[in-house]
């Protein structure tokens, strides 16, 4: 999931266009009207810097079990429905949610996004790395996460053992606006943040730690189900995150993504999956 160019002096253009455009926005009132500039500021570059850096991996991992368990009878404290959809564009349809298009989750000729009993399907249709980001969650209360999804075709070759870190589908949760430290001078630190994943052959709880970030991110595999087969995947965030982190306090949940990479993929990186809800339980 390498992206080429992170360390070199593009990476200083590239944020300093990304502070413009969010200015130009601010000034015009896209931001202001109901969050503060800076605030948003903050959100857009920890959301990027995490994508474009932690999830390329040196191929090391910590092991242990996860804590995937969670009450079937919690009550739902914040819900992203990807099953109401009814009609028009679906790229509208998911913007209302507060999802925005970024790279190459903007071009329907490398992702295609559909709807259906599973409710939202995404296909990658060539090697393609797209981000779909929601900076409206701003959630203080919440024991765990609950995900039904699927993946209907996995992307070849893909796995975290092999250092080959594609996927069809990646849920990004992040943890407050505290910076941590990178771990390199030229990369922005960032707050805390967990990725989930469904692997083929990745143990299930297997928290994997990338080149950077080792101090602030883990991705964690939550299930290997067959190709069309729907799973629903339970984390507890708090217990986790306060045993991964050492920490006794969870910060609220400031943001959610979806990343869909087939970069390094075979079969001209094709993958499907699908996803119907995602849950915030309190």
């Amino acid at each position: 999931m390498a992206i080429s160019y992170v360390v070199t002096a593009r990476l200083s253009d590239y944020f300093k266009d990304s502070y413009l455009k969010a200015n130009e926005e601010a000034n015009s009132g896209v931001y202001c009207q109901s969050k503060n500039f800076n605030l948003m500021l903050l959100r857009f570059i920890t959301i990027w810097t995490v994508i474009l850096f932690g999830l390329p991996g040196t191929g090391f991992d910590k092991s242990g079990a996860a804590e995937t368990q969670a009450d079937t009878f919690q009550k739902v404290n914040y819900l992203i429905d990807f099953s109401d959809y009814e009609t028009g564009s679906i790229d509208n349809w998911l913007k209302t949610k507060g999802f925005k298009f970024e790279r190459d989750a903007r071009d329907r000729k490398k992702l295609d996004l559909d709807v259906g009993p599973n409710g939202l399907i995404i296909e990658a249709k060539r090697p393609m790395f797209g981000i779909m980001v929601n900076e409206a969650v701003d959630l203080e209360e919440f024991t765990a996460i609950r995900i039904e999804w699927g993946i209907n075709r996995y992307p070849e070759g893909a796995s975290w053992e092999k250092n080959v870190r594609n996927e069809a589908l990646v849920v990004i949760v992040f943890f407050g606006y505290d910076k941590i430290s990178s771990g390199h001078f030229l990369i922005p630190n960032t707050p805390y943040f967990i990725g989930f994943f469904l692997g083929q052959e990745e143990q299930v709880g297997k928290g994997y730690v990338g080149r950077y970030f080792k101090k602030s991110g883990r991705y964690v595999c939550l299930g290997n189900p067959k190709p069309g087969e729907t799973v629903i995947s339970d984390y507890d965030l708090v217990s986790a995150f306060k045993r991964k982190y050492e920490k006794d306090e969870v910060p609220l949940i400031s943001g959610v993504a979806l990343v869909i990479d087939t970069t390094k993929s075979g079969n001209e990186g094709k993958a499907v999956a699908f996803i119907k809800s995602i849950e915030f339980l309190e």
